[in-house]
């Protein structure tokens, strides 16, 4: 059976960048204004199947002379998914590809080739409609191959996340404007509220994520399938959880990933060991307290096994880590504050309601890369499945996959008994 890549158009480079574009790329990667020429290229998916949610995932071989110098250059591209227009339409009306042009040329400005401990990926080239990075996996990182991430991997991501935050705060906190203290919100407050977790509840992706939930329930829970009225009660629980990720004034609000699944988390190894791990797609970016991005980073990469286990743990070494990198004038604004180890730890316990329903949201996606192709990615199909109803592929592909049953009924079961008529 041929892969769902392979009736695609064959791409070539002048289909992907246009010549500024690679004239860019190139003098970035080779650090040099001299003169260059490609000899050949390569264009292909990054994998079968649907590798990433929002974009076109594609990696790209250069080989370049330069004098009389050789050398392979390989990138990991995403870009606008030429071939679904109501995706390009959502994608546009949500900001994603913004978010991430605007973090990624921020964190150009402040990242340092010379970081000991490297947290993010120094991208090449951030727009609208593409992002260009190196591709990493020539430096050995990847993704992390367990179903759920164990502790030795979490300290090491918590770790990147800290990093993310401390930087980024403390860019804000030295950053003035008219002589007032200045925060992102004022500058960029168009793409960092959240709207597709809308507090309302006419938000069409989250009316059909408790859409889902509800129906996950009421077919393979033994405990609270036969709930009356199931569907819009989680329904307002989740319009309850989407109205707490916000600025929230008088406690330390940052940058939030907000979107910290395996797929995003890049670890490098040394003789088996995780000792690295890289922080990557801030397509979700949005503002709000820290607790949130650790909460989400905890339940939409580890089983609630390993929450009861290992939480505090987590929690106090991404504390640890991100006060560790807090500059004096952060650090003073915290005492401002008041805002300390147990503030942190009561701020997770309130965003945990938020990380739950976003993980439950988020769940049905996580199918494998062909499968979730065919569901998600059909033009004629995408409205349908993304803003209305994807009840049934879902349901479908938790008959077919234990795992996948496992780790989406744990997390609705969760949702459901610690906040339903609280």
């Amino acid at each position: 059976m041929d892969s769902p890549n392979t009736n695609r158009k064959q791409k070539n480079l002048k289909d992907v960048l246009s010549d500024e574009q690679v004239d860019c790329i190139i003098r970035k990667m080779l650090g040099s204004d001299g003169e260059w020429r490609v000899t050949s290229s390569e264009v292909k998916p990054a994998a079968d199947g649907m590798t990433g949610f929002l974009g076109d995932h594609l990696r790209v071989t250069l080989n370049v002379a330069a004098g009389d110098v050789s050398k392979t250059i390989q990138l990991f591209i995403k870009r606008l998914p030429t071939d679904n227009p109501d995706k390009v339409d959502w994608i546009a009306e949500y900001n994603f590809f913004k978010k991430e042009a605007m973090v990624c040329e921020l964190l150009d400005k402040l990242h340092s080739d010379n970081d000991t401990e490297p947290w993010c990926v120094k991208t090449l080239i951030a727009t609208n409609s593409i992002v260009v990075m190196p591709d990493m996996r020539p430096l050995g990182y990847i993704n992390c191959k367990l179903p759920t991430l164990d502790l030795p991997h979490l300290l090491l991501a918590a770790a990147s996340v800290a990093r993310f935050h401390a930087t980024t705060t403390n860019y804000e906190k030295n950053k003035v404007n008219q002589n007032k203290p200045w925060t992102f919100l004022q500058d960029h407050a168009e793409i960092l509220i959240d709207r597709q977790f809308n507090s309302s509840k006419d938000a069409p992706f989250m009316r059909a994520s408790a859409k889902v939930t509800a129906n996950v329930i009421k077919t393979f829970s033994n405990k609270y399938n036969e709930i009356l009225d199931l569907e819009s009660r989680i329904l307002k629980l989740f319009t309850r959880a989407s109205a707490s990720l916000r600025e929230h004034e008088n406690t330390l609000n940052v940058l939030l990933h907000k979107d910290l699944w395996n797929a995003n988390i890049l670890f490098r190894y040394e003789q088996g060991e995780p000792v690295s791990a890289l922080i990557i797609d801030y397509q979700c970016l949005c503002y709000g307290p820290p607790a949130f991005d650790l909460m989400i980073l905890l339940c939409c990469t580890t089983s609630r096994t390993f929450r009861d286990q290992h939480e505090l743990t987590v929690l106090r070494h991404y504390y640890k880590v991100l006060t560790e990198n807090f500059k004096d004038t952060t650090k003073q604004k915290l005492v401002e504050l008041g805002y300390d180890a147990k503030e942190f730890l009561q701020w997770c316990e309130k965003a945990r309601m938020f990380a739950v329903m976003q993980a439950a949201a988020y769940y049905p996606f996580l199918m494998d890369p062909i499968t979730a192709q065919k569901v998600y990615d059909d033009p004629k199909k995408f409205k349908e499945v993304i803003l209305t109803d994807r009840t049934v592929p879902v349901l479908e592909y938790c008959r077919q996959n234990p795992w996948f049953l496992e780790r989406l009924l744990e997390i609705s079961e969760e949702f459901v008994e610690k906040y339903l008529d609280k």
